[in-house]
């Protein structure tokens, strides 16, 4: 075993770079976006609190990039305004959160259990005030608060902590991957009018904007040689078919280990090739993990159906209805979770009826697959 960790990966200079929360120094093809995040962020700067801004893309097109650059520029340049990073991911209730605030400002985390976030937010009200600073918190993939029902508790705690603790200023920044759902219909009116956020699109990467990225990343992450332009443009292509960056980064790493475990001394088509599948279903199946039973069982109903004609989403509640007793709202409500999170999409027509028509996102047979494996690991 010590002679495999001694002789593998001699293809890399620094695997670190290629990771997906790899911050780099530079931010390709963003530099609008990164404009517009620091014109709102300014009055942080200045005592006052930072506009709301809500970053809306798909997964993969560089809104957390952006946003863990601009906190890195902002810690380089004030004490005056503290950035706080929530990956919703992970901290989905109001508890998490606050600890993750917590932790930033006090320098350690809190109890995991035996005290309620009142108590934490006491805490850092206190820390606030007596340091004089604004606070701005990003909720990363907001999407996973709106699957866990928690956004309008913990968005409206944080929007009025200012009524319960005098001077305290907190701003905004949250990232959706749903590009057409109206952030408004996902929380209660009242928290939403203190909100009113301002909107920034990150659109998808142009197949020439894809290889420069992942040029920049290579360069620092491998040994010259290891990776051929040729080599480099098959990435590419499968990246923009997936949309998503993190596809590449990902395929780039696999196609490396791959040709190192062979003892090639340069990536070959054969790695990249086997290598597409496992990245793709790789962030799939980490994608289905965090849904509900319920929102899960809906994904093979639709990898069932033809192709052609279109699925409708009238045409799915049907048979689902025949299975569980539920509304159509409720049913509606999963549909847009799974199109939150990049399963599937959803455009809405106007034939006999407003309804909308489905298109999953992924080969069928792959969903198909993921969900029975998962079915029996529970079963």
């Amino acid at each position: 075993m010590k002679q495999e960790l001694i002789t593998h990966q001699e293809l890399f200079k620094n695997a670190a770079i290629l990771d997906c929360d790899h911050t780099p120094e530079t931010v390709h093809f963003r530099e609008r976006q990164l404009a517009e995040l620091a014109f709102r962020v300014r009055p942080g700067l200045n005592g006052f609190r930072p506009v709301t801004t809500l970053c809306r893309g798909l997964p993969g097109t560089g809104k957390t990039a952006c946003i863990h650059h601009l906190f890195t520029e902002i810690e380089k340049t004030t004490k005056r305004l503290v950035p706080v990073y929530v990956n919703c991911r992970t901290d989905q209730t109001k508890y998490q959160v606050f600890s993750t605030i917590y932790t930033k400002l006090l320098g350690h985390a809190p109890p995991r259990t035996g005290i309620p976030a009142r108590r934490l937010m006491d805490a850092i009200a206190k820390v606030m005030v007596d340091r004089e600073i604004i606070l701005l918190v990003c909720l990363d993939d907001l999407c996973h608060l709106i699957h866990a029902g928690t956004q309008t508790a913990i968005l409206s705690s944080l929007t009025r902590m200012y009524l319960d603790y005098p001077g305290c200023r907190i701003g905004l920044i949250l990232t959706m991957s749903d590009q057409d759902t109206d952030l408004a219909d996902l929380i209660e009116g009242s928290v939403y009018s203190g909100l009113l956020p301002e909107e920034i699109f990150f659109p998808p990467y142009s197949g020439d904007e894809i290889r420069t990225i992942l040029s920049d990343r290579v360069k620092g992450a491998i040994r010259p040689d290891a990776l051929s332009p040729e080599m480099l443009d098959l990435i590419v292509s499968e990246t923009q078919k997936g949309a998503d960056i993190r596809i590449g980064l990902a395929l780039l790493q696999r196609s490396l280990l791959s040709a190192d475990r062979a003892g090639r001394r340069s990536v070959e088509r054969e790695d990249i090739v086997s290598s597409s599948g496992d990245a793709r279903l790789l962030r799939l199946r980490e994608t289905i993990r965090i849904l509900s039973a319920k929102e899960r069982r809906i994904l093979p109903i639709i990898a069932t159906l033809p192709e052609r004609p279109v699925p409708t989403s009238g045409q799915v509640y049907a048979i689902v209805r025949d299975r569980e007793e539920i509304s159509y709202t409720t049913f509606y409500e999963r549909l847009k979770t799974l199109a939150h999170l990049g399963l599937l999409e959803l455009s809405i027509r106007q034939r006999k009826g407003r309804t909308s028509e489905i298109r999953l996102r992924y080969e069928a047979d792959e969903v198909m697959g993921i969900c029975a494996g998962m079915e029996e690991e529970r079963g």
